[in-house]
C-alpha cells in the first residue's frame, strides 16, 4: 500500500513500528465485503433506532409511520450510490476527509474532519450514555436494583480499547455477531406484532401515505427518519482493510442502506400492527418504548430478550464508531494534519494504537463529561441533533464533490453523477431546515450553537496556519492519504476493478 510515512514512528520497546516498514500502513485484506457492510450497519444501530427513534417518528407521522421510513430510505439511498462511485475512485481510510480534500479543497477536508468530532467519534459516548440511562430505569422498574449509567461508559471504553487493539478481523466477528443478533431479535418482535396485531386488526396502514396527521407532518416524519439511517458511510474508512476495497466500498455503502432501510421499514410497520393502529397516538406517546411493552405482552418474562438486542445495538454502534474514527485519525496524522504519533502501527496486529487510545479517553471524557452536565438522556438527543447539523454539511459537501470530480470526466453519467447528488442535497438542506426550526429547548437546543462554535475554532486554526504559512499539511492532505492502487488487492481474492467502469 502506498501509505508510508516519511518520518519514522517506532517505539524504543519494540512492541510498534514504523508506517515506513515494508509492510506500512493498516492490514489489507483483513474483511470481506460482508464484515466491512455489517460495520455501517452496526454504525446505523437498528435496535437502537427501531426502540428510541421508531416511536419519536409515528409521533410525528402518525399511521403513515412506515412509509416515512421508506421515503428516507429511498432519498438515503440517492446518497449512497454517488458516494460509492466516489470511494471506488478514492479508497481510503480517511473516508469524508479523503473526498473532501480531493474534490473540492484540503481545507474543506480539515473543516469536515474537524466538525466530524461531533457526530462517530462521540457516537459511542452518548449511545453508552443512554444505554446505562435506561438500563438504570429498566432494571429498576422490573427488578428493584439499578445500573449507574457512568460504570457503563467506562466498561464500554475498555471494551472498546480491547477491540480497537486487536484489529478490524475481530471486530468485524464482533458486529457480525452483535448486528445480527439485535436484527434477528427485532424481526421476530416485528413478525410477532403482524401476527398477533391490536386494535385494529391486520393493516397495511403504516406503509401508506394517506394516514398521516397532515401533509406538513409527513414531511417532518420523512425528514427525521432519514438519520435513523445515518451511519452508513461507515464502510468507507475501511477501504485500507478491505478485500479489493474498489468494489466491495461501494456495494457495501449501498448495501447497509439497503438492509437498515428494509429494517426499519419492516419493523416500523410490525410494531404499529402490534400496539394496534387505533391508539397510534399511544404508540407515539408511550413513557416506555413500545418495542419493550410488546415484547412483555408476547413474550412474558422472555420480554428481557429485547433488552438484550438494544444492548447488543449500543455495542455494535461503539465498535463500528471505533473502527471509523481510529482510522480517520490515523489517515489525518499520517498526512500531517495531526501529530505522525497517533499514526503509529502495532506491529502484530496492524492496528494504529495511539489513535485507539486517543479514541478511548474520547469516550470516557465527553460521554461522563457530558453526562454530568446535562443528563446521559440529553446527551443523546444533544449529540443527536448536533449529528444532524454536521451531516447536512458532510453529505451536501460529499454530493458537490462528487459532481464534481466527474463532471469532465469522460465516463461521467448524469443520473448517477449530478441528478444523484442534486436531489439528495436539496433534501438534506430540508432535514437541515426543520432540525433548527423550530429550535428545541434547552439544553438540547445548545447543540447547534455548539456545532456553529466548534467550526469557528475550526476556520480560526485554518486561518491561522495561513497567516504563520505552515500549510504544507494542507497540501498534503489530499494527496498522500494512501490512495489505494487498482493492484493493492492482489494478494487478497477478487479482481481488481477498472475505476472507470
Amino acid at each position: 500500500m502506498a501509505s508510508n510515512l516519511t518520518s519514522s514512528c517506532a517505539g524504543s520497546d519494540g512492541e510498534h513500528m514504523t508506517t515506513t516498514d515494508q509492510q506500512g500502513g493498516l492490514k489489507p485484506g483483513a474483511v470481506s465485503v460482508v464484515g466491512v457492510t455489517v460495520q455501517s450497519v452496526g454504525l446505523i444501530g437498528p435496535a437502537i433506532g427501531a426502540l428510541m427513534t421508531t416511536p419519536f417518528i409515528v409521533g410525528i407521522a402518525g399511521t403513515s409511520g412506515a412509509f416515512a421510513f421508506l421515503i428516507g430510505f429511498l432519498l438515503m439511498l440517492l446518497a449512497a450510490i454517488p458516494l460509492g462511485q466516489l470511494a471506488r475512485e478514492i479508497p481510503s481510510a480517511g473516508g469524508y476527509y479523503t473526498y473532501i480534500s480531493r474534490t473540492l479543497s484540503a481545507r474543506l477536508g480539515f473543516l469536515v474532519s474537524w466538525l466530524w468530532l461531533f457526530y462517530t467519534p462521540v457516537a459511542p459516548a452518548f449511545n453508552l450514555a443512554v444505554l446505562g440511562y435506561l438500563l438504570d430505569n429498566t432494571l429498576k422498574a422490573h427488578f428493584g436494583f439499578g445500573f449507574p449509567w457512568w460504570l457503563g461508559i467506562i466498561v464500554g471504553a475498555i471494551f472498546l480499547l480491547f477491540m480497537g487493539w486487536r484489529g478490524v478481523e475481530l471486530s468485524a466477528k464482533a458486529l457480525m455477531i452483535l448486528a445480527g443478533a439485535e436484527i434477528t431479535i427485532m424481526v421476530t418482535l416485528a413478525i410477532w406484532g403482524l401476527i398477533v396485531p391490536g386494535g385494529g386488526g391486520f393493516s397495511l396502514a403504516p406503509l401508506a401515505p394517506t394516514h398521516a396527521p397532515s401533509a406538513n407532518a409527513l414531511l417532518l416524519g420523512i425528514i427525521f427518519s432519514i438519520f435513523a439511517i445515518t451511519g452508513w458511510e461507515g464502510a468507507a474508512p475501511a477501504a485500507e482493510e478491505t478485500i479489493d476495497p474498489r468494489r466491495n466500498i461501494p456495494r457495501a455503502l449501498v448495501a447497509s442502506v439497503v438492509v437498515t432501510g428494509m429494517f426499519f421499514v419492516f419493523v416500523t410497520w410490525g410494531l404499529q400492527v402490534g400496539w394496534g393502529i387505533d391508539d397510534t397516538a399511544g404508540f407515539g406517546s408511550s413513557a416506555e418504548s413500545p418495542a419493550l411493552v410488546l415484547a412483555q405482552r408476547f413474550w412474558g418474562p422472555a420480554w428481557v430478550i429485547v433488552l438484550f438486542a438494544l444492548i447488543n445495538s449500543v455495542l455494535a454502534v461503539a465498535v463500528a464508531a471505533n473502527n471509523v474514527s481510529t482510522r480517520m485519525w490515523y489517515a489525518m496524522a499520517r498526512s500531517g494534519s495531526l501529530p505522525q504519533f497517533f499514526a503509529k502501527l502495532h506491529q502484530t496486529y496492524r492496528t494504529p494504537t495511539h489513535a485507539v487510545a486517543l479514541q478511548a479517553v474520547l469516550v470516557l471524557v465527553v460521554g461522563t463529561g457530558v453526562g454530568v452536565l446535562i443528563g446521559p438522556d440529553n446527551e443523546f438527543f444533544f449529540f443527536g441533533l448536533a449529528l444532524t447539523v454536521v451531516m447536512v454539511f458532510v453529505y451536501s459537501l460529499g454530493n458537490i464533490g462528487v459532481i464534481r470530480f466527474f463532471w469532465r470526466r469522460p465516463d461521467r453519467k448524469i443520473l448517477t453523477h449530478v441528478i444523484l447528488p442534486v436531489v439528495s442535497t436539496i433534501a438534506l438542506l430540508a432535514v437541515g431546515y426543520y432540525s433548527l426550526v423550530p429550535l428545541p429547548a434547552k439544553p438540547i437546543g445548545w447543540a447547534p450553537v455548539a456545532v456553529a462554535i466548534w467550526a469557528v475554532v475550526g476556520v480560526g486554526i485554518l486561518v491561522v496556519m495561513r497567516l504563520l504559512k505552515r500549510e504544507d499539511w494542507l497540501k498534503r492532505a489530499g494527496a498522500s492519504m494512501a490512495e489505494l492502487e487498482p493492484d493493492d488487492a492482489e494478494d487478497h481474492v477478487g479482481p481488481t476493478t477498472d475505476p472507470a467502469k
